[in-house]
């Protein structure tokens, strides 16, 4: 008689139902996984520049008591970046312009006035960000932290 019971078609398919409704409820939560990250998404916001050496004399805290860059959120890997120095007699300079991003590069073109900077851009944790680019045909390294 048992052996009858499991042959009955009608008892296969509930067991298959039954079985298709409960095994998916079984995966484990939170082990979706998150996309990566990418280089223009992370680049966007504001980033304090802790470090800001130029032909290898550091500027932060001798020229510079602060200083900030913004990266608005792009259209087509474009966008508008916003950079504020204070200078150590109180004094504010104020600069933006259009910004380029190469993700394959790692890289970003900044237009100011007309002159392309091309940066070479390093984010580490999300949140730090190491630069390099020529300025006035000197070497320039930032070192920045992402705003919260």
């Amino acid at each position: 008689m048992k052996t009858m019971f499991f042959k009955h078609r009608l008892f296969s398919l509930l067991l298959l139902a039954f079985a298709s409704i409960i095994l998916p409820s079984c995966d484990r939560e939170g082990e979706t996984p998150t996309p990566e990250t990418t280089f223009e998404t992370a680049l966007v916001g504001t980033w304090d520049i802790s470090s800001y050496r130029l032909g290898g004399d550091e500027w932060m805290g001798l020229i510079a008591t602060s200083a900030f860059i913004t990266f608005q959120v792009p259209t087509d890997h474009a966008g508008i970046f916003v950079q504020e120095v204070t200078f150590s007699d109180g004094e504010t300079w104020t600069l933006s312009g259009r910004y380029i991003v190469d993700e394959a590069q790692g890289q970003v073109t900044l237009y100011y006035e007309g002159e392309p900077i091309v940066a070479d851009i390093t984010i580490t944790g999300g949140n730090k960000m190491h630069w390099e680019s020529i300025q006035d045909e000197h070497p320039l390294v930032l070192k920045a932290t992402k705003r919260t």
